[in-house]
C-alpha cells in the first residue's frame, strides 16, 4: 500500500514538472510579438498625435492580455505573471481612455505605464537564451 502511495506521488510530481517545462503555445508567442509591435506603433502614433490610432492600439493590447497571454498564465498556474498581465490590461485601458480624451499629457503618462508594466513582467518572467531567443521562467 505504501509503495502505491509513493509511486502515485512520484507520478504526480513528474507530471507537474513536465507541465511546468512545456513551451508556451504558438498563439502565446505570436501574441507577445504582436503586442511588442503594437507598442512600437503606439509610440509612433503618440508622436503623430493620432489619438484614434493610439486608442485602437491600446484596445488591441487589452485583447492580447486577456486573450492568449492571460490564458497561458492561467493554464500554467503562473499567478504572479497573471497579476502582471491584469496590471498590463489596466494600463492599456488607461491608455485607451487617455487617447479617447485626446489629452497629450495623459496619453504620454499612460503609454509609460503600459511600457513599464510590460518591462516589469518581462524582467520577472522571461530569460534570454544563448541563441538570442527568450524563454518563460
Amino acid at each position: 500500500m505504501r509503495i502505491l502511495a509513493v509511486i502515485s506521488g512520484l507520478a504526480l510530481l513528474v507530471g507537474v514538472a513536465v507541465h511546468a517545462a512545456e513551451k508556451p503555445s504558438a498563439a502565446f508567442q505570436q501574441a507577445m510579438k504582436d503586442s511588442g509591435a503594437a507598442l512600437q506603433k503606439i509610440g509612433k502614433d503618440v508622436e503623430a498625435k493620432d489619438y484614434d490610432a493610439v486608442a485602437a492600439g491600446a484596445a488591441a493590447l487589452k485583447a492580447v492580455f486577456m486573450g492568449p497571454v492571460g490564458k497561458h498564465f492561467t493554464d500554467a498556474k503562473m499567478d504572479a505573471a497573471l497579476e502582471k498581465c491584469k496590471a498590463a490590461y489596466a494600463a492599456a485601458d488607461t491608455l485607451e481612455k487617455a487617447a479617447k480624451s485626446k489629452s497629450e499629457t495623459a496619453v504620454a503618462d499612460a503609454r509609460k505605464g503600459v511600457a513599464a508594466t510590460c518591462a516589469g513582467c518581462h524582467a520577472a518572467h522571461r530569460e534570454r537564451l544563448a541563441d538570442g531567443t527568450f524563454e518563460i521562467k
